[in-house]
């Protein structure tokens, strides 16, 4: 398809925005359209107007930073929108799981109702939370307050999918109490943030570990202590270990959440092969069972997320269920 300076710039100008494009003008709209269709774009909205990125600049971004482009974009256009929800909470960088973006944005609305337009924006009742927005200074974004996007996040995910997020915002500085005023001025029910609220511990390392945690909470397990640090009596070597347990009947049970990034990331290897990677988790391991544990257990995101090989593991391990309906961290 031949080159157009109009659209290239609009292109241009919008990737250095680090937003998707849009234009106003309906010959421009059309011949984003097309290149769209040829491939050499994607319509990343389909609102109005409807938002394009380049598909080879696209799919080098990540699902989060996907969503602030297409948050930004449509901020370009609608400067007095207040985004909401899983959009806020990603613009406040609280951790969570990709999985959860959908192309999807939300924004507060002062009118009553939830409604969607269309598949890629979602209008959220949040007629006192509109009141507290604020500038975010990385993004330009308006937001409601990271305390009603917490909540937003509570009722729109399942409890392990949500704990992440407040695991997360805890550990930036969110308090108990600002959540507890923001949900007086929410309409939303109060069990699912008390739930979460319960179990949330800023020690969580990444969201990873927190959609374990969660998990092992909906599943009604006992839960476990974390981020626990142990000492290697034959080596001195000092290890922070993700979960334990120490059963009623004297034996400890370990825990490792192994994401595949550990592998990859290089800031993570420091460079060092697999292999190498390989042979320092078993040293830990052997170094692990010398400071008392007696099992230990290595799950993997997608354990994790199908729920039920992680399960199997912990009754195969000997992990006892909770009676009741709440419980808190051991």
């Amino acid at each position: 398809m031949r080159t157009h300076k109009a659209i290239m710039q609009l292109l241009q100008d919008a990737q250095a925005e680090r937003r998707c494009a849009y234009s106003h003008i309906p010959s421009e709209q059309s011949a984003l359209q097309r290149r769209a269709q040829a491939g050499e774009l994607v319509n990343t909205y389909r609102g109005s107007p409807s938002l394009y990125s380049d598909s080879s600049y696209w799919n080098r971004l990540t699902p989060p930073e996907q969503t602030l482009h297409i948050a930004k974009g449509l901020a370009h256009v609608h400067p007095d929108w207040i985004f909401s929800g899983l959009t806020a909470a990603t613009a406040y960088g609280f951790e969570h799981q990709w999985c959860l973006h959908n192309g999807s944005v939300s924004i507060a609305t002062r009118h009553h109702g939830t409604q969607r337009l269309h598949q890629g924006l979602k209008r959220v009742y949040m007629p006192r939370a509109v009141a507290h927005t604020r500038r975010d200074s990385a993004t330009g974004l308006l937001l409601v307050s990271p305390a009603h996007a917490l909540i937003e996040c509570a009722h729109e995910y399942d409890f392990r999918f949500a704990l992440p997020f407040f695991d997360s915002a805890l550990a930036r500085g969110v308090t108990v109490e600002e959540i507890i005023k923001a949900y007086g001025k929410s309409h939303h029910s109060i069990v699912p943030v008390f739930h979460l609220l319960q179990q949330a511990n800023p020690r969580s390392e990444n969201g990873g570990e927190s959609l374990m945690r969660g998990t092992i909470y909906e599943d009604r397990f006992v839960m476990p202590r974390i981020q626990v640090s142990v000492k290697d009596p034959k080596t001195s070597s000092e290890y922070r270990v993700d979960f334990v347990w120490r059963l009623n009947n004297g034996r400890v049970v370990v825990a490792e959440y192994d994401g595949t990034q550990k592998y990859i990331d290089p800031s993570m290897t420091g460079n060092r092969s697999i292999q190498e990677m390989i042979v320092k988790e078993r040293e830990r391991d052997d170094g692990l069972r010398r400071a008392g544990a007696t099992e230990i257990l290595h799950v993997t995101y997608p354990e994790v997320i199908d729920r039920v090989p992680l399960h199997l593991k912990l009754l195969k391990a000997g992990i006892p269920r909770r009676t009741g309906t709440t419980a808190g961290m051991s």
